[in-house]
């Protein structure tokens, strides 16, 4: 695999399982805004007004719990139950969005502070100059990538500044105060439109590509139960790489449903299942050039990696972690 994505131009589509270990992922993408709210709430309103649909499906999807909020903490029994889902519900709009921009935005902003490169955008440097079409909102594939390919960023970016500590601060004053913002251009953790022209922009400047190949990173179209919110996204993949004559390298920890939906959209059986992690995966390829007598194989080197770290650390690992 990896000797095809440095000889040959490909498109890389990539999604959040790339920035694991630096972006939060699934569950916890979804908890970040309201355990955060309950975590550091010192009021809320008495009246339940009706949330914007990104920040009830935070609501909807956090599956918090009360140890979740309070972690450590023994409930003894016959404790009066902290009513946590009412006071949710009240969950602000802007605080839920201003603060996941500012989780989303830390890696990069370190990445500017102090100097920190993640392997696993790293390694796309050592590949033939490409496309990748970057769902995430972190902005590190254009932090570290940006000189060797042509990056997309396809719903948007968030400035690195939002992941200032100054930034965050400022965040703590919107759980007390619901104060509407000036709209952004980020399509997050809701289905994109069809009327959306800059998607539509994007997409057709990505999809008129030829690439030899393609590899599918961390992403699976944001399945959601048994639809796709990036449907828009689905729809125009289907279309340009239908009867696709080249490989489709699918990256993901279990990417076997997701390769059967495309080989049978796509109609071809060339869409090819790499059951690994990305970051352990990138992390183990460039250990493997850096000393080439450490591990017998890149696959040898994800299994020990693995074992040892688990799936969501970011590598090389931080100082501050060992």
């Amino acid at each position: 695999m990896f000797m095809r994505l440095r000889t040959r131009m490909g498109l890389f589509v990539v999604g959040a399982g790339a920035s694991a270990g630096s972006s939060p992922l699934g569950r916890d993408f979804w908890r970040e805004s309201p355990l955060d709210y309950l975590r550091g709430l010192r009021s809320f309103p008495a009246i339940v007004t009706p949330r914007g649909p990104l920040t009830q499906r935070m609501i909807d999807h956090s599956g918090i719990a009360i140890g979740d909020i309070f972690p450590g903490r023994e409930i003894r029994p016959g404790t009066d139950e902290y009513p946590f889902r009412e006071i949710l519900k009240r969950l602000p709009d802007e605080f839920a969005r201003e603060q996941l921009k500012h989780v989303l935005a830390h890696a990069r902003y370190f990445a500017q502070t102090e100097g920190t490169v993640t392997d696993s955008y790293r390694v796309f440097r050592a590949f033939h100059a490409s496309v990748i079409a970057d769902y995430n909102h972190d902005g590190l594939a254009q932090e570290f990538c940006g000189a060797t390919h042509a990056i997309v960023e396809m719903h948007g970016a968030i400035h690195p500044v939002y992941g200032a500590p100054e930034f965050g601060a400022w965040i703590s004053g919107l759980r007390e105060f619901d104060i509407a913002l000036p709209p952004d251009d980020l399509v997050m953790g809701l289905p994109e439109s069809w009327t959306d022209t800059r998607l539509y922009r994007r997409l057709s400047w990505v999809m008129s590509k030829a690439p030899q190949h393609v590899a599918i990173i961390g992403y699976s179209f944001a399945q959601m139960g048994s639809g796709y919110d990036d449907a828009v996204t689905l729809a125009c993949f289907v279309q340009r790489f239908k009867h696709y004559p080249g490989a489709i390298l699918v990256v993901s920890p279990d990417p076997t449903q997701l390769c059967a939906m495309l080989s049978d959209a796509l109609e071809i059986k060339t869409v090819y299942p790499i059951k690994r992690y990305w970051n352990v995966l990138a992390h183990a390829y460039l250990e493997t050039q850096r000393d080439p007598d450490k591990f017998r194989s890149v696959d040898h080197a994800h299994g020990f990696l693995y074992d040892r770290h688990g799936s969501g650390q970011t590598f090389p690992i931080p100082p501050r972690c060992v």
